[in-house]
C-alpha cells in the first residue's frame, strides 16, 4: 500500500490485488458495502499518519481504476466539510465494478481475446465456465467486448482471473446502458462460454 498526496484535497492510494481488505477479488470487495466503509475508513486513517491527510469531517469521493498489472489506484477526494461530525467520513462513491451482476472489458483485437483465453488455459484456470452463468464476446466499432453476467462469487480462481485479463484488455464498464448498446447495435461473436469455445476452437 502507498499513499501519495496531491494536495490538501486529493490523494491518490495504490493497492495490489493482494492488499484489497478481506477480500480476494474487487468484485467481492465492492459487493460487501460494509466492509467496503469499514476498510475505507481504516485506509484513511493510516493516510493521515503516514502523509497528512486529514478527510476527518468531509464528505469524500473515491474513484478507482483497475492497472494492467492487476493493482488498483483510487483517487480520494475531499468535498464539503460536515459540521459538527464526530465519526471519519465515508466514501460516497466507488467508481468501477458496482454490483450490477455484470462487467464488460474490452478486447483491441480477436487475436488479443484469444491470447488471454490462451493464457489461462496453459494457467491451469479450473472450470472457467462456471466463472459465470454468460460469458459472451461482441463485435462493436471494431473492437472486441466481453460481457460477463451473474457472476459466481464462490468461484476460488476469481482473483486470478481478473488479475488476468487485465494484461491483454481494460475494464470498460458495469453500466446497464452499455449493456443495451452491445445487444442492439453490436454483432455476437461467441455466444456464451466464449472464453471456453475459443480456447476449444481458436
Amino acid at each position: 500500500m502507498r499513499f501519495q498526496k496531491l494536495n490538501e484535497n486529493k490523494l491518490k492510494i495504490f493497492l495490489s490485488n493482494d492488499e484489497l481488505p478481506n477480500s480476494s477479488s474487487f468484485d467481492d470487495f465492492i459487493s460487501d458495502s460494509s466492509n467496503a466503509k469499514h476498510s475505507f475508513i481504516e485506509i484513511l486513517e493510516k493516510a493521515y499518519d503516514e502523509v497528512g491527510f486529514d478527510s476527518r469531517d468531509y464528505k469524500i469521493k473515491i474513484d478507482a481504476v483497475a492497472m494492467k498489472n492487476g493493482s488498483f489506484v483510487f483517487t480520494v477526494t475531499k468535498l464539503v466539510k460536515i459540521k459538527d461530525a464526530k465519526k471519519t467520513a465515508v466514501p460516497k462513491k466507488i467508481a468501477k465494478n458496482q454490483d450490477t451482476g455484470f462487467v464488460i472489458y474490452k478486447f483491441d483485437s480477436f487475436d488479443d481475446f484469444c491470447n488471454f483465453c490462451g493464457y489461462i488455459k496453459r494457467n491451469n484456470l479450473p472450470n472457467i465456465k462456471l466463472f459465470a452463468k454468460t460469458i459472451e464476446l461482441y463485435l462493436y466499432n471494431n473492437l472486441y467486448y466481453l460481457l460477463i453476467s451473474n457472476v459466481n462469487k464462490s468461484y476460488p480462481e476469481a482473483s486470478m482471473f481478473y488479475s488476468s485479463i487485465t494484461e491483454f484488455c481494460k475494464y470498460h464498464s458495469s453500466k446497464k446502458l452499455f449493456v443495451s448498446v452491445l445487444k442492439e447495435k453490436g454483432k455476437l461473436i461467441i455466444k456464451n462460454n466464449a472464453i471456453k469455445i475459443c480456447q476449444e476452437k481458436f
